[in-house]
C-alpha cells in the first residue's frame, strides 16, 4: 500500500464504490461492450466500423472519457447507454464473487455508508449489479449518469454525498482511474483509494490496494 500521502488507515463515515473496473473485471465484457459501442458509433456516424474505433480511440486518448467522448459526437449519454442495456447481457460474461458481496455487507454492519458511483447509466448498471449478484439494498444510494454529470465532473460525487449525508474529509472512494476518479474526488477533499495496477505515486491517491476486498482492512470509523 502507499498514496501520494503514505496513509495506512482512512478514518471515515461513508465509502463510494466505482462499478467497473473496481467492484469487478472482465476483459470478454469489456472486448464484448466495446464492439457494441463501436457498432452503435457506426450506425449514428454512418461511418465504417474502422474509422469509428480510430475516432473513438483518439477522442477517448484526449478527452480521457466515454462520455465526454460522446458528447464531442453530440451522442445523448441516455440514448447511447439504454441502447448498450438492451445489446448487453452482462450474466454472459461477469461471475458472482461472493467475497464482494461479503465485504459490502461487513462494511454495512460496522456502520459504513455506501454509494455506487458509476458513469454507466442507470438501466446497464441495474444489469451488471444482477449478474454479479449485488442487490441494490447493499448501497444506500447509487448515483449512475442517468442522474448526475459522469466523473471527471464533480457531480455524481457532491449527489452521492449530498445523499448519504456526508461530508468530504469523512468520505473515501475506491476506484481504478487515477485522472478520471481519484483526481476529481481529491479535488473535493475526499479520500482516496486506488484498486488495481496503476503502481506510479500520485498525490491524488491516499492508499492503493490489490484487491477491493481489501477496503475493510485500511478504513475505520471515528467512534468519538
Amino acid at each position: 500500500m502507499y498514496g501520494g500521502h503514505h496513509r495506512t488507515m482512512l478514518v471515515v463515515d461513508c465509502v463510494l464504490f466505482d462499478l467497473d473496473g473496481t467492484l469487478y473485471t472482465s476483459a470478454e465484457y469489456s472486448d464484448r461492450l466495446e464492439y457494441e459501442i463501436v457498432r452503435y458509433v457506426s450506425s449514428r456516424l454512418q461511418l465504417p466500423e474502422r474509422d469509428c474505433k480510430r475516432l473513438l480511440s483518439e477522442r477517448r486518448q484526449s478527452l480521457g472519457t466515454l462520455t465526454r467522448t460522446l458528447a464531442s459526437l453530440h451522442m445523448g449519454r441516455e440514448d447511447f447507454f439504454r441502447e448498450m442495456a438492451e445489446r448487453m447481457e452482462p450474466s454472459q460474461y461477469l461471475k458472482r464473487d461472493p467475497r464482494i458481496r461479503a465485504m459490502l455487507r461487513t462494511l454495512r454492519e460496522h456502520g459504513f455508508s455506501l454509494a455506487l458511483v458509476s458513469n454507466s447509466g442507470r438501466p446497464l448498471v441495474i444489469k451488471i449489479l444482477e449478474a454479479l449478484g449485488l442487490d441494490g439494498e447493499l448501497f444506500d444510494t447509487i448515483v449512475t449518469s442517468s442522474e448526475a454529470e459522469p466523473k471527471p465532473s464533480h457531480a455524481s460525487f457532491q449527489m452521492a454525498m449530498h445523499k448519504l449525508g456526508c461530508v468530504p474529509d469523512h468520505t473515501a472512494y475506491v476506484g481504478d482511474r487515477i485522472e478520471s476518479e481519484l483526481r476529481p474526488a481529491h479535488e473535493l477533499g475526499i479520500r482516496t483509494i486506488l484498486i488495481g495496477s496503476e503502481r506510479q505515486s500520485s498525490p491524488y491517491v491516499d492508499i492503493v490496494l490489490e484487491k477491493v476486498t481489501d477496503v475493510p482492512k485500511v478504513i475505520q470509523r471515528d467512534l468519538v
